[in-house]
């Protein structure tokens, strides 16, 4: 199972974010100097932003390994959501823009850095600043405020390159060859002391599923969780991930299928053995063939919400209700029958949740 889920999961998605950054720093390159001879269409870009942010999705949702280590360190310069500070950003602008040698990218915080920064510069295109005071030089920008933003998204998503490269050299059998520290784990060729405790990084990885999709993205979007909005029962647009290219819809769609990809080992490329595997080898096969209907039937009610969130959110809320129960149907078996049966740990982030 961790062979067949690192050579079929992990190792092509990193590769495939590899050049889908690659592919975005182009495209913003091609954007900005699109902008120097007068041509405003960012549609190239944003685009290339959606691609990227989509396959990061696929691996968002089931982090093991180098993006994971060290508190995410690597995984919030890649994608710091829910870590944004648009008016940190607006500064940045400015930076960039009047003194170029002044900005470096690698002394930012993640809340400045990542797609997340990229997805506000590239869709908020208000001339109203994000700050309470205007930075120094904002209203004059003027009609160049695009190309200064430009430039700006060209630097973050230039880091956001090299730090996938990173990541995908690290898996790839010829880099750090990651592949086999999880495929072996419990063997001399791995620092993985043992098959048990790489089973359970990626089943920690798993409960993004718990904490992000239907804690955050659904439950506090939706008001049915405490928000930033203090409300109740009430959407709160101010915690809707990806609000400004309001690109919701499609990235719980790719969170879901990535969690159906690990726990069936049905992946794009190839079907080989998952969790579901691995519980009906235990003597579990109900509770395999239980949480797969429940994450089909969560899948089923992602791919029938409309394609706008923020639009759904509130116009059709019970749309999202629902869905966060079907959510919550895997979550339940996950930290119950799942963990038990397969002798595996609750991680530490979601062991003190009671829902």
């Amino acid at each position: 199972m961790l062979a067949h889920l690192a050579d079929h999961l992990f190792v092509p998605t990193y590769a495939q974010f590899e050049a889908d950054a690659a592919a975005l720093a182009t495209a913003l390159e091609a954007h900005c100097a699109a902008l120097d001879t007068g041509t405003d269409d960012p549609s190239a870009a944003r685009t290339a932003w959606a691609t990227a942010m989509d396959t990061w999705e696929l691996a968002d949702a089931v982090q093991v390994g180098p993006s994971a280590a060290d508190d995410g360190r690597v995984r919030n310069r890649i994608y710091g959501w829910p870590l944004l500070a648009p008016c940190t950003l607006d500064q940045d602008v400015m930076v960039r823009w009047t003194t170029p040698a002044a900005y470096d990218v690698e002394t930012r915080l993640d809340n400045a850095r990542s797609l997340a920064a990229i997805e506000y510069l590239l869709f908020y295109t208000d001339v109203v600043s994000s700050c309470p005071v205007p930075p120094t030089g904002w209203d004059a920008l003027g009609a160049d405020r695009p190309r200064a933003r430009c430039r700006l998204a060209a630097a973050v998503a230039a880091d956001v390159a090299a730090q996938a490269a990173a990541l995908a050299t690290a898996w790839r059998p010829t880099g750090g060859n990651y592949r086999d520290q999880l495929a072996l784990a419990g063997t001399a060729s791995s620092s993985i002391a043992g098959e048990r405790e790489a089973v359970n990084m990626v089943s920690d990885g798993m409960f993004y599923i718990d904490t992000m999709v239907k804690d955050m993205k659904l439950g506090e979007a939706a008001g049915i969780m405490i928000n930033a909005c203090g409300t109740i029962e009430e959407p709160c647009l101010r915690e809707v991930e990806h609000r400004f290219a309001d690109h919701s819809t499609p990235a719980l769609r790719v969170n879901l299928r990535a969690l159906r990809a690990a726990f069936t080992g049905t992946t794009a490329g190839a079907d080989g053995p998952g969790f579901d595997d691995y519980l009906t080898a235990v003597g579990a096969p109900e509770v395999a063939a239980r949480m797969t209907a429940s994450i089909d039937a969560a899948i089923a009610l992602a791919d029938d919400l409309p394609a706008s969130f923020l639009t759904t959110l509130t116009t059709d809320r019970a749309r999202v209700v629902a869905l966060h129960a079907a959510t919550k149907a895997i979550t339940d078996d996950m930290k119950s029958q799942f963990l038990t049966v397969l002798g595996l740990d609750i991680p530490d982030d979601v062991a003190g949740d009671n829902d």
